[in-house]
């Protein structure tokens, strides 16, 4: 992990005193904010060089402070599909507007001119080549401007009217890839390369998926998402990586729904699943490279189709979707870093593995093994909160301070073989009963290991008034000999 020097605005007082942000009972080990957009139907979502957001829905709308407040900055009629800015500050935006697929306005100009590019498809894709050539993706191919304005040549013709061209990317070595998705299934999609300033096109792979998200890391490796909506057991679906410019391809997830992907700068990986294979919510999840899949930033979001990201250049995450009527953005940027230093409670109670420096929403593998005598009863948070009862556990970081493994000591147990009871019911709400051992003494104690509760000669624990979470039950028999068990509290 790279330290980096980020600005981090305060923007949730500011959000909250201009009312633009709907808050969802924010917590401090919360991933996302939510941000109300300036109307449904969000498309495209970037950040321009004056750290404006700019976003495309019907209109083009831009926001100076972070999505408390909007103004529409042209192109009321159109559904803007993609947007785009150039270093010179030129913004382009792709538009479903018949005829006029493409949009431009120039840097500190107010007025929008439609571009005369020869097609009356849906401008999906905006790229440019390393010559400064602009490319535009639709539906009927690849369209080439040397001018940015009147000259216009088919570079890419798709001759069946099925293909979307999904994605241009420029690589640092100069190569464009353009991703091209079939939406009847005929093998005329893929991946494809030029390596002419987009002159001549190639496929270079994955013909048979159906190829619609495209990002590269700072090495050139290629990630591409496959989308097949509804059917998890679709082959043409999954998560696809090329190490060689497209020459082999690695499937990292199979059956995976990967509508957008977003690298950021030390090479993190943030997908966006819909429909996933495993039940698991859809939403933005998190990769670093080496290490195993799949840690969901769901916290601070409800489950909701989110179609799209950005990364603005100070390191926030957006995550937005045209059918959801609400904008999200990471609290923090995703390079700023905080120290966890993991403990042990009581000190002598056990061993603990994870302290060390997080990005935020990097995930700390957690670690507990207790020493003789004692037991491991869960982990709490900075604010004393439970936040796993696994001794090996995955934990998000939004925050630094302590994680405290807790343990209780067993020093006066007898685990005699053949010797048991139950709880039941485990979980609980209001009254757990014991069976298989006459009760002298129970005691009760929560994640700190402090006695919570004490009872003589019964064999019901009344848990009604405890707090959610997992305790230790130690349990002296009539004949002296100590017998322990966990016990959970539900809500």
């Amino acid at each position: 992990m790279n330290m980096k020097t980020t600005k981090f605005y305060t923007l949730l007082v500011l959000l909250l005193m201009a009312g633009g942000v709907t808050m969802q009972a924010q917590t401090e080990d919360d991933f996302w904010m939510g941000i109300d957009p300036p109307t449904t139907g969000v498309f495209s979502l970037i950040e321009d060089a004056e750290g404006n957001i700019i976003v495309g829905a019907t209109g083009v709308y831009s926001s100076p402070d972070g999505g408390a407040t909007w103004s529409l900055i042209g192109l009321e009629n159109s559904g803007i599909l993609r947007l785009y800015e150039h270093t010179d500050g030129t913004l382009l935006a792709g538009t479903n507007y018949g005829g006029h697929p493409l949009q431009k306005r120039e840097a500190g100009s107010t007025e929008w001119k439609a571009l005369p590019v020869p097609t009356i498809a849906n401008g999906v894709s905006i790229g440019v080549t390393p010559d400064n050539s602009l490319l535009l993706g639709t539906w009927e191919g690849i369209y080439k401007s040397t001018d940015w304005d009147s000259t216009w040549t088919n570079v890419y013709v798709d001759h069946s009217g099925v293909c979307e061209v999904t994605g241009l990317l420029k690589l640092n070595n100069g190569t464009m890839l353009a991703t091209v998705l079939d939406h009847i299934g005929m093998g005329m999609g893929g991946v494809f390369k030029s390596t002419d300033n987009g002159e001549t096109w190639s496929n270079i792979g994955l013909s048979d998926k159906f190829p619609f998200s495209l990002a590269k890391n700072s090495q050139d490796e290629i990630y591409v998402g496959c989308l097949v909506l509804y059917d998890p057991d679709n082959p043409q679906r999954g998560f696809y990586k090329s190490s060689d410019y497209g020459e082999t391809w690695e499937e990292l997830l199979p059956h995976q729904c990967v509508q957008s992907i977003t690298v950021d700068n030390n090479d993190v990986i943030y997908v966006n699943l819909y429909c996933d294979a495993w039940g698991n919510p859809f939403g933005i999840y998190r990769w670093e490279n080496g290490d195993e899949w799949l840690y969901g930033l769901a916290a601070g979001m409800p489950d909701r189709r989110i179609e799209k990201q950005f990364l603005s250049n100070d390191g926030y995450l957006y995550a937005f979707g045209q059918y959801d009527n609400q904008i999200y953005r990471s609290r923090k940027s995703v390079y700023e870093e905080f120290e966890i230093d993991v403990v042990a409670c009581p000190e002598n109670g056990g061993t603990v593995v994870g302290s060390g420096i997080y990005s935020f929403g990097e995930f700390a593998h957690l670690s507990a093994s207790a020493n003789a005598n004692y037991q491991f009863v869960g982990w709490t948070n900075q604010d004393g909160d439970t936040i796993s009862t696994e001794q090996d556990c995955v934990h998000m970081i939004a925050r630094g301070g302590q994680l405290t493994a807790n343990f209780v000591s067993i020093e006066a147990v007898d685990e005699t073989e053949g010797k048991a009871f139950t709880l039941w019911p485990n979980p609980a709400s209001q009254t757990v009963y014991i069976d298989g051992v006459e009760v002298d003494v129970v005691q009760v104690y929560n994640a700190l290991g402090q006695v919570v509760k004490t009872m003589r000669g019964t064999n019901e624990i009344t848990v009604a008034e405890l707090p959610q979470g997992v305790y230790l039950v130690r349990i002296a028999d009539a004949e002296g000999k100590v017998l322990t068990a966990k016990m959970a509290v539900s809500r």
